[in-house]
C-alpha cells in the first residue's frame, strides 16, 4: 500500500534497480519468444495453486489463491505495478493534492470512476457499489477481515453516479493506497439483500459476478477453477479466452505436472526445486524477492504462552539461519523484525535484540518457573510439561520439515513441541467456519504475511482492536500502548516523526513477541515461455496483478520427455 502522495515507499524496495530485478527474472534455459509483435487473442492458461480458496472474497478471506482469483474478477480503486507503483484501476486518476483529490487538510478524498465500467451482468458500475461496499465492510454484523484505512472514515457522498467523496474524522496519510486495493468493489444490486450476517452466506462468493478482465464460468470443488474473458472489459485486453486454476495440494505432482504439459504456470513453486525447474524444456522460471515473510504467531491467550518470558525464550531459541540454510538452501533472507533492513521504520537497536541465544532462552524459562524435575530434557512447572503444539498447512514440505527443525532447536532449551498440521481452509477457515487461527484453537502458528510497503497495516495484526472476527490479531495480543502507537503511525503525516513511531513499535514486538519473524520469501515461478508480459508482483496485487494483458505466442512448448 504505497502512499503515492506522501512517497512513503521502502528504501528496499527503491535500492533495486529495474534491471536487477529483470536479472533476478530470467533464470533458466528456455528462450522466450518475441513479444514485439502485437498481443494475440485466444488460449487457455492453466495456473497450479497447492491452495484452493474457501470462498472468492477478500473482504471475508484473505487466502493467497482468493486474492488471485479475486484479482481477475473484481476491480479496484488502485493496485501496485511491478516497480511499486500505485496505479489507478476503477478510477481515471489517482487523487493527489495537485489534482484536487485530496483537500489541503487530508481529510477530504475524491475519487472520480470511470464511466465505462460494467458488471459481468451488464449493468453499469457507479459510486452507489462504492458506497455499498464500504457499508459492508463497517458493518459490525460483518466479519471483515480488516477495517483498518476504514475506520477513519466520518461520512460518504455520491455526488454523481462515478464520484464519491470521503469525509475522514482525521488525516490517514495512507488512505488512497487503502481505498479499495485490498478490498473489491461488490455490486449493490446483486448484493442488497446480502446484508448484516446474511453476507457471510451469500452465495455468491462462490459464484461471483465482477467487473474484472474475467468472469467466473465454474468451480468443481477440489478439482479447479475455471475464468473466461470478459470481453466487455474497460481496461487492454484481455487476450487469453480462458485462465484455469487447477488445485493440487501436493507439491511434487504439481511439478510432474509442470514437466509433463498439465499445468502452463506453477505459482510460488518450491525454492528447492530450481535445479529441476531450470531444465524443464519450455519453462522460464521467475526469482522475485518478496514482500512476504514467514512468521510464528504465539498465541497469547494459551496458559503457558501468557507468560512474555516464555515467548520471548521462544524468540532466542529459533534458529533463523539454520532453518534458512537447511530448508531453503540460503535462499531465502533472515528476518529479524517483520520490517525489511533498508526500510525507514526498520529498528535496529531491536533486530539487534532479536538473536539466537539458547543460553538467554534457559535463563527466562528459568526465572519463569520453568525446570527439569524428572531428568527427561523436558521442562517442567507443578507436575506440567513445558509442552505445545504447532500448526501449519498441511501438504508443504519444507514447512514440515521447519517444523521438525523447530522441534529440535526448542528441544535444545527444554520445550517438547507436538507438530499437529490442518488443510488450508481449516487452517485459514473464516470466523464463522471455525478457521483455526481465527478461533485462536493453536499454541504456535506456522504461516506467511504478504506485508504491505507501508507499515500503517500493522493495526490490523496487532492492535487490541483487531482480535478475530474484528481484524487479524491472530496472537490475540493485548498491549495498550502499542495498540495507541499503532493508531498514532497510522495518523502521522511527517515522515520521520512516523518512522520513530514504527520503530517504538518495532521495540513492543521484540521485546514482547506475540511474532518471531523467519524469514523473507523469494517467490519462484515457473511459467511456459509461451506466456506473454507476465510480469511478478511482490506486493498484495499479486502476480496476476495485469493479466488482462497476458497473452500466449504462436511458439508451441517442448514438454520434457522425462
Amino acid at each position: 500500500m504505497v502512499r503515492k502522495f506522501l512517497i512513503l515507499l521502502p528504501v528496499f524496495l527503491l535500492a533495486c534497480s529495474s534491471s536487477d530485478r529483470q536479472a533476478s527474472r530470467d533464470t533458466g534455459h528456455a528462450s522466450v519468444p518475441d513479444s514485439s509483435s502485437a498481443p494475440s487473442h485466444g488460449g487457455r492458461l492453466i495456473i497450479g495453486v497447492q491452495q484452493e480458496p474457501e470462498m472468492l472474497s477478500e473482504i471475508l478471506n484473505s487466502m493467497a489463491t482468493n486474492n488471485m482469483v479475486c484479482n481477475l474478477l473484481f476491480s479496484k480503486f488502485v493496485k501496485y505495478d511491478d516497480h511499486f507503483q500505485l496505479v489507478p484501476d476503477l478510477l481515471t486518476e489517482i487523487p493527489t493534492l495537485q489534482n484536487g483529490g485530496i483537500s489541503a487538510d487530508h481529510r477530504t478524498y475524491t475519487y472520480h470512476m470511470r464511466s465505462d465500467a460494467r458488471w459481468h451482468d451488464g449493468v453499469p458500475v457507479t459510486s452507489a457499489d462504492a458506497r455499498f461496499t464500504y457499508e459492508i465492510i463497517m458493518d459490525p454484523q460483518v466479519n471483515v477481515e480488516s477495517r483498518e484505512g476504514w475506520d477513519v472514515v466520518d461520512s460518504v457522498a455520491t455526488p454523481d453516479e462515478h464520484t464519491i467523496v470521503f469525509h475522514l474524522k482525521r488525516p490517514y496519510p495512507d488512505f488512497v493506497s487503502e481505498t479499495f486495493y485490498d478490498e473489491a468493489v461488490l455490486p449493490e444490486h446483486l448484493l442488497k439483500n446480502s446484508r448484516g450476517e446474511l453476507f457471510h452466506s451469500a452465495k455468491f462468493h462462490h459464484a461471483p459476478i465482477g467487473s474484472g478482465p474475467f468472469k467466473f464460468e465454474s468451480w468443481v470443488p477440489g478439482s479447479h477453477l475455471t475464468l473466461v474473458a470478459n470481453h466487455d472489459y474497460y481496461g487492454e485486453g484481455p487476450y487469453l479466452d480462458q485462465i484455469i486454476f487447477k488445485f493440487v495440494p501436493n507439491e511434487n505432482a504439481l511439478l510432474v505436472q509442470l514437466k509433463t504439459g498439465e499445468i502452463d504456470m506453477f505459482d510460488n513453486a518450491n525454492i528447492n526445486f530450481m535445479s529441476q525447474l531450470k531444465n524443464i524444456p519450455g519453462i522460464r522460471v521467475y526469482q522475485t524477492p518478496m514482500l512476504m515473510y514467514e512468521h510464528l504467531d504465539f498465541n497469547t491467550e494459551q496458559p503457558i504462552l501468557k507468560d512474555q518470558r516464555v515467548r520471548r525464550a521462544l524468540s532466542y531459541a529459533t534458529n533463523k539461519q539454520e532453518i534458512a540454510d537447511r530448508i531453503y538452501d540460503g535462499l531465502v533472507k533472515v528476518a529479524a523484525l517483520d520490517e525489511f533492513d533498508a526500510s525507514g521504520y526498520f529498528a535496529p537497536e531491536a533486530a539487534a535484540r532479536a538473536t539466537f541465544d539458547p543460553a538467554k532462552a534457559r535463563r527466562l524459562l528459568h526465572d519463569a518457573g520453568w525446570t527439569d524435575t524428572d531428568g527427561d530434557g523436558i521442562l517442567d512447572r507443578n507436575g506440567q510439561p513445558l509442552r505445545l503444539t504447532i500448526a501449519a498447512s498441511s501438504g508443504q514440505p519444507n514447512r514440515e520439515r521447519t517444523e521438525l527443525v523447530l522441534r529440535d532447536q526448542w528441544r535444545q532449551v527444554g520445550v517438547d513441541l507436538v507438530v499437529s498440521n490442518y488443510g488450508p481452509t481449516v487452517l485459514y477457515g473464516t470466523y464463522e467456519d471455525g478457521g483455526i487461527l481465527k478461533r485462536g484453537k493453536f499454541d504456535v502458528a506456522m504461516y506467511a504475511w504478504l506485508s504491505s510497503p507501508a507499515p500503517s497495516r500493522r493495526e490490523a495484526l496487532y492492535a487490541s482492536t483487531s482480535i478475530p472476527p474484528y481484524g487479524q490479531n491472530h496472537p490475540r495480543f493485548v498491549n495498550g500502548e502499542l495498540t495507541q502507537l499503532l493508531e498514532a503511525g497510522s495518523t502521522e503525516g511527517d515522515t520521520a516523526k512516523r518512522e520513530a513511531i514504527y520503530r517504538q513499535v518495532q521495540d513492543i514486538l521484540v521485546d514482547q513477541a506475540p511474532v518471531v519473524p523467519l524469514f523473507w520469501y523469494t517467490a519462484i515461478d515457473p511459467v511456459t515461455v509461451r506466456l506473454q508480459n507476465f510480469r511478478p508482483n511482490a506486493t498484495q496485487s499479486t502476480d496476476t496483478w495485469n493479466a488482462s494483458q497476458w497473452y500466449l505466442s504462436d511458439t508451441p512448448r517442448e514438454v520434457s520427455s522425462r
